[in-house]
């Protein structure tokens, strides 16, 4: 990403900064060269024309003195310059008199260049036998100023055009390395005063997203860079602050909604008054009817049985105790993953029924985030209810996955069920489907406070299996049977 965004912030550079530039100066360079290209030629011109008057008085010399030597000697002196292609001298009436070149004009051109010498020396470009070439023609004069002769120096065409090419080669070589300079030096200010900082920004904003939180970025740079650093400083301490301030006020609600679930539980005690009457009233008689026959038939066969029904009765009243005990009491025990297999068979082991009337149904093997104390007791409260519901029947209890997250614990039993109407309420307080005498209403209650401190759920349904019902437990699965 990093090495995107640099690539990105370079070509950027490049094609608006790099690029215009180069295209200026490109199109300086485009115009300098029509101008050089144009002076280039009027001095290659220059140079020939230099030549054709430099010999122009020892040629018309030897003309008018009829010296042939020195004609053709004069004539040929011009060949020292390596630019001329030919050189032609003719007589007033347009007869060759000295022709040196590779090719030869022809009689008609050699008549029209001595009827042009008339108004003076001229220039022009033509084709001779095929040759393409820039000539420059010469009148020569006697003595008495009368036209003698005509002298004609030409130049390949291609010469002229070869060292405008050089030339342009050269200014566009040094603009292609121009061209390369300004990369080199745009590259080179990309990376010191863009890439380096931009690079230890990515390089924080990385170690942030990794979890460290309390780091903080370096404002160097440029001005812009610096002043990017300022604001996602002053981000992170605003998120910082935000989730500081989120913390507490978690913490707040937590100690809040514990004061709240305080406040239900006193109400519900409130409500145990009138149960508590009830409840525990008949026991009391009981108790009282028998201790006062006791007082009255010490020494009745029946007083084995009698002290035995007071057991009973003392019993069941400790258990309603308990179970009130239990329901005002918070589970928020120390937690640990304990694997549901060791949770079931604990329980099951820990009743006084007979473990013959229990089907174990194996699961896989699964975790919960819990404590033993607690889900003791959530499993014991299960397997006492089913057991009552049907004493000769058998009861189911088993684990399955309920999804990635989730694991189902349920315990089911044959007998008469709970109907539709009544799965609601009896999870309340000191509600129960049994008959009067033979239950608080606390055993339920006390399973669903306990599910919902583990972030779980309770649902209670027909038994799949046939006859009864069917109380299932859903519980956050633990990370470690994920990992």
């Amino acid at each position: 990403m990093i090495h995107k965004l640099f690539g990105n912030l370079r070509m950027v550079l490049l094609i608006q900064v790099g690029l215009p530039m180069l295209v200026l100066l490109g199109t300086v360079l485009m115009l300098g060269l029509g101008f050089i290209n144009t002076l280039a030629e009027e001095r290659l011109q220059n140079d020939l024309k230099q030549v054709a008057r430099a010999i122009r008085l020892p040629v018309s010399t030897a003309l008018e003195t009829k010296n042939f030597d020195q004609l053709n000697t004069s004539v040929e002196s011009v060949f020292y310059i390596n630019e001329v292609y030919g050189a032609y001298l003719f007589d007033a009436n347009g007869n060759f008199l000295v022709s040196l070149g590779a090719v030869e004009p022809s009689q008609a051109q050699a008549n029209r260049a001595i009827e042009k010498t008339l108004h003076g020396e001229f220039e022009q470009y033509e084709n001779i036998s095929g040759r393409s070439v820039y000539s420059f023609f010469l009148p020569l004069f006697d003595l008495s100023g009368r036209p003698s002769g005509l002298l004609q120096v030409t130049r390949l065409k291609s010469g002229i055009e070869d060292e405008l090419s050089k030339i342009r080669l050269v200014a566009w070589s040094g603009f292609a390395g121009v061209a390369v300079l300004i990369i080199l030096v745009l590259t080179w200010t990309h990376r010191r005063a863009i890439g380096a900082p931009v690079n230890r920004l990515l390089n924080g904003m990385q170690e942030i997203e990794a979890g460290n939180i309390s780091h903080r970025l370096q404002a160097t740079g440029p001005h812009e860079i610096k002043s990017l650093v300022a604001g996602l400083n002053g981000m992170l301490d605003s998120i910082q602050a935000a989730e500081q301030l989120a913390a507490r006020q978690r913490l707040a609600q937590a100690a809040m909604a514990e004061k709240l679930r305080q406040s239900e539980t006193l109400a519900a005690l409130g409500q145990l008054s009138a149960g508590v009457a009830h409840e525990l009233g008949a026991p009391l008689t009981v108790i009282d009817g028998r201790a006062q026959r006791l007082m009255r038939e010490l020494d009745g066969p029946d007083q084995a049985r009698q002290l035995t029904d007071i057991r009973n009765q003392v019993q069941r009243m400790t258990r309603i105790v308990r179970q009130l005990l239990d329901y005002g009491r918070s589970s928020m025990n120390y937690r640990q993953p304990i694997a549901l297999d060791s949770l079931v068979r604990t329980a099951v082991k820990q009743q006084d029924q007979d473990e013959a009337r229990t089907l174990i149904q194996q699961g896989p093997t699964l975790f919960i985030n819990t404590d033993h104390s607690s889900m003791d007791q959530v499993l014991s409260n299960l397997l006492r209810n089913a057991w009552q519901a049907n004493p000769e029947g058998t009861v189911t209890i088993g684990w399955e996955e309920a999804s990635r997250q989730e694991v189902l614990i349920y315990v089911q039993d044959d007998g008469p069920g709970i109907p539709v109407d009544q799965r609601e309420r009896v999870l309340q307080p000191f509600v129960t489907s049994k008959t009067p005498g033979e239950g608080s209403g606390l055993g339920l209650a006390i399973v669903q406070r306990i599910v919902r401190e583990h972030g779980g759920r309770i649902q209670i349904t027909d038994n799949p299996a046939g006859q009864g019902a069917r109380i299932e437990l859903i519980f956050p699965q633990t990370e470690i049977h994920k990992a």
